[in-house]
């Protein structure tokens, strides 16, 4: 006896560690059928579970063919197993020989031992109704009491239902997470494909936020007010804002406040009557005017001076306008939109921006992201843009991917713009059709200082540790890492030739031994000495 609860404790301990190792269930419960056969002599075990149409099969079994599992189907309440699983209750077959209602239907009973052989059924715990049934063979002979198996397979059909149980939440959850995944990749694509009909590209966080804002009020009339770093982008999303809003087929108008005189800008926003100053000809209708029905994007409203401000205010509060030397009355139907890189807040506290326009203004208030913070954006950019670029000026040029690393690390100060304009010069002096490190860190090497430089070649940049951000420091006078080696940037200066030709001379004309002496490449060397005529004297190198 103390050997058979010995067995038990083995089996229970064995089916706790393989539920611990094992993710699939029916591996788990075909486990629990062996460890029953092999070590308490219950044979043959099967794990039936109702199919959509309520048939009743074996999903699981140790001991039995492949073609005996196969058989084993029972309609509702068919046989042993099928009222087992209809009534809820076990079912002890002490003899399968005298038994009509055992149908012997999975294992034919010449298959079974010539003796007397048990069939005992048990209900598999469900949520209301049993889930499944367990079912093994038993042989009478055995020295075990039945009312300690009765124990134990009572004790593995509480298993059994537990993990299936807990397969059929995992699978919901599973089922559930997968459909949300769906959606929300379906979302996202088009999300992305709103994005890009608008002509921005990227998918950073910070850059959806602020379409989605774009979306919820380009569906109303409020005025918006984008807010953000010089070359985000403002002017894209403002069109953005129109072509998505219902004054789409009416005119999109843009004023770039920085960039009109104090003294036109009445006359430029509002318009003017014939002789209403020196050289007014004609009458002209201003901006609000030509954007009736419309969307007016007044650019840089930080620019405003003082006294226009007065008059934009009594413009949005009551819809009107007069004409420079009228004083006709004109009804305006025009949506705003409003743009600044400044902090108006700031510009408000200086008395330089009116507290009341801000807020007329600031209605819906959109920040755009600078491109530093949306890194993951950039690369997607450039092949954009490089695209555009290369239909506009005919050509074919690929970026080396060291030169889109280069481009990638830079930190565009100038953003968006900036990096247009960086792409279009790599585009335009390219003389092949693909760029290479070299040429794209001088491209942003001359950005950082404002000056034409040769491009430093690819191998110095790789040998010096040189980054870009040590170049966008060395360009701005700012202090690079002290452990950094990399060489300062000049433009060519006539008063260099008597300091080269003097570093040649010491250096007995090795041109190698004279750049370092200057703190050069050689490249920059033999640029220097080819600019002032000195190459040809030079033959060492």
């Amino acid at each position: 006896m103390e050997r058979l609860d010995s067995a038990e404790k083995l089996l229970f301990r064995e089916v706790t560690r393989r539920l611990g190792n094992s993710l699939e269930p029916m591996l788990v419960l075909r486990e629990m059928l062996h460890l029953m056969s092999e070590l308490l002599g219950l044979n043959r075990g099967r794990v039936l579970l109702p199919e959509a149409d309520g048939t009743l099969a074996i999903a699981c079994a140790y001991g039995l063919r492949t073609e005996e599992i196969a058989r084993g189907r029972y309609a509702p309440g068919e046989g042993i197993s099928g009222r087992v699983m209809l009534r809820g209750e076990i079912a002890i077959v002490q003899d399968i020989d005298t038994e009509p209602l055992y149908l012997a239907r999975a294992v034919p009973r010449e298959r079974l031992p010539q003796e007397t052989v048990s069939y005992i059924a048990l209900p598999i715990p469900g949520e209301v109704r049993p889930a499944g049934v367990l079912a093994v063979h038993r042989l009478r002979r055995r020295q075990r009491s039945l009312a300690e198996d009765l124990a134990v397979l009572d004790s593995i059909a509480t298993l059994i239902g537990q993990v299936l149980r807990l397969n059929r939440l995992v699978a919901e959850r599973t089922a559930r997470l997968e459909a949300e995944n769906t959606e929300l990749k379906l979302a996202l694509q088009s999300r992305a494909t709103n994005v890009a009909s608008y002509g921005i590209v990227g998918q950073a966080p910070s850059l959806l936020r602020a379409v989605r804002k774009l979306e919820q009020a380009a569906a109303t009339d409020a005025t918006v007010l984008l807010l953000g770093e010089s070359g985000t982008g403002k002017e894209l999303f403002a069109r953005a804002i129109h072509q998505q809003s219902a004054r789409r087929d009416a005119p999109f108008v843009r004023v770039n406040c920085a960039a009109i005189p104090d003294t036109l800008f009445e006359a430029e926003l509002f318009g003017h009557e014939k002789g209403a100053y020196t050289g007014a000809t004609s009458a002209r209708a201003g901006r609000f005017e030509q954007a009736h029905h419309g969307t007016l994007f007044l650019d840089e409203i930080g620019d405003l001076p003082p006294a226009m401000q007065v008059k934009l205010l009594r413009v949005l509060q009551e819809r009107v306008i007069e004409r420079l030397g009228s004083q006709r009355e004109i009804a305006v139907d025009v949506r705003i939109v409003a743009a600044t890189h400044q902090d108006l807040q700031g510009l408000m506290a200086a008395r330089r921006f009116r507290e009341d326009l801000y807020y007329r203004l600031n209605v819906v208030p959109i920040v755009l992201p600078a491109l530093r913070e949306r890194p993951d954006d950039i690369r997607h950019l450039i092949r954009h843009f490089l695209f555009q670029l290369n239909e506009r000026h005919q050509r074919s040029v690929r970026l080396a991917p060291a030169g889109m690393n280069s481009l990638a690390a830079y930190p565009w100060p100038g953003n968006i713009r900036q990096l247009y304009n960086v792409l279009e010069r790599i585009v335009v002096l390219c003389e092949a059709d693909l760029a290479d490190e070299a040429l794209v860190d001088g491209a942003l090497i001359s950005e950082v200082q404002g000056q034409v430089l040769e491009a430093v070649p690819a191998r110095d940049a790789r040998r010096t540790g040189a980054t870009l951000a040590d170049m966008h420091a060395a360009a701005a006078g700012g202090q690079s890492d002290a452990g950094s080696t990399i060489r300062p940037y000049h433009a060519v200066m006539q008063d260099e030739r008597e300091a080269i030709a003097e570093a040649i001379r010491r250096t007995g004309g090795n041109k190698s031994q004279a750049a370092r002496v200057l703190g050069l490449t050689l490249r920059q060397l033999n640029y220097r000495l080819a600019r002032f005529g000195m190459a040809g004297s030079l033959t060492k190198r």
